[in-house]
């Protein structure tokens, strides 16, 4: 019964869960603040209209 309350309470001490977790977050903001930047600056058309013109020259060569 000792050995429990000794691994609970080491579980409890231990932070090197919350530095994985802090990272997470930290992705999870970056990934809404690109998607916010494609919608506002409309990047889904200059990414297209891109491809559109190098499958132009692809297929013209």
């Amino acid at each position: 019964m000792n050995s429990i309350k000794n691994m609970a309470t080491r579980l409890v001490r231990e932070e090197d869960g919350a530095a994985a977790s802090e990272y997470a977050i930290l992705v999870a903001f970056i990934a809404v603040a690109v998607a916010a930047a494609v919608k506002l600056f409309n990047l889904g058309d200059i990414f297209t209209t891109l491809g559109t013109k190098v499958k132009g020259l692809v297929s013209g060569a």
